[in-house]
């Protein structure tokens, strides 16, 4: 996975020093973590992260609502990308994207949406009242 900090224009691969490097300053801006294998519990680390703008998690299939729930709980108000393509969100969960006030882009599987057509359909119409400017259906 890559992130990248308030401030910081590259991404960063190698993120195990930043504590010793930055200590508190750094604030964590961006979360690309494609096809790793993170897990619903680790989003438990999520807790205090209040600057994320941007997570990309396609294809982390040990995403579910659980953990897609630990990330709207922190990062409710500040969340404007959120890719969950490729994960194991289910309908439930895929309500919660309600809850994140500056979300503006949003990218999830085709499967959810087939399998749940009146409550995907209910869940868009609410998005399209908010500030969205672009929703992505991908395989």
């Amino acid at each position: 996975g890559w992130i990248k900090g308030y401030g910081h224009a590259t991404w960063i691969k190698d993120y195990n020093g930043l504590s010793s490097c930055y200590g508190s300053r750094f604030k964590l801006t961006h979360i690309h973590a494609v096809d790793i294998d993170i897990t619903s519990g680790g989003c438990k680390y999520f807790d205090g992260l209040k600057h994320v703008v941007y997570i990309d998690l396609s294809d982390c299939v040990n995403i579910d609502d659980s953990g897609l729930s630990l990330i709207c709980k922190n990062c409710w108000d500040t969340l404007e990308h959120l890719n969950i393509a490729g994960t194991s969100v289910s309908i439930n969960g895929f309500e919660l994207i309600n809850e994140f006030k500056a979300l503006q882009t949003l990218k999830y599987g085709k499967k959810l949406v087939t399998k749940n057509v009146s409550r995907h359909e209910k869940v868009i119409k609410k998005f399209n009242e908010g500030n969205f400017k672009d929703i992505e259906v991908v395989d």
